[in-house]
């Protein structure tokens, strides 16, 4: 698995971008980006607008996803789905109220 510095780098090269540039467009400084890219010494508020700016997921530039941006997932059809988190709750309280139907029914 690549480093953050690394995958930035990467990703900056294929995009023809230079580090200024990079900076710029994520509203950080230059110096910042060289204590991230020589230190990573990156904090999530600037990993998130890097992400934005290089037209990624952060989660592709942390390393821990090799989907670079959210339009591949819904893309593919590798079994991914998109839900908000409201959604998942309200399927998961449907769950435990059917589960709770079905041990009444089984213990009558």
């Amino acid at each position: 698995m690549k480093r953050v510095e690394d995958r930035i780098r990467v990703l900056i090269a294929e995009r023809g971008m230079t580090l200024l540039q990079l900076a710029t467009q994520s509203d950080i400084t230059e110096a910042t980006l060289h204590a991230i890219l020589n230190r990573n010494d990156a904090k999530y508020s600037q990993l998130v607008r890097m992400a934005k700016t290089l037209n990624v997921t952060v989660a592709y530039l942390m390393g821990e996803s090799d989907i670079q941006n959210i339009s591949d997932v819904q893309d593919t059809q590798a079994g991914y789905v998109l839900l908000k988190t409201d959604d998942v709750l309200e399927m998961q309280r449907k769950i435990i109220d059917l589960q709770g139907k079905l041990l009444a029914k089984l213990s009558e």
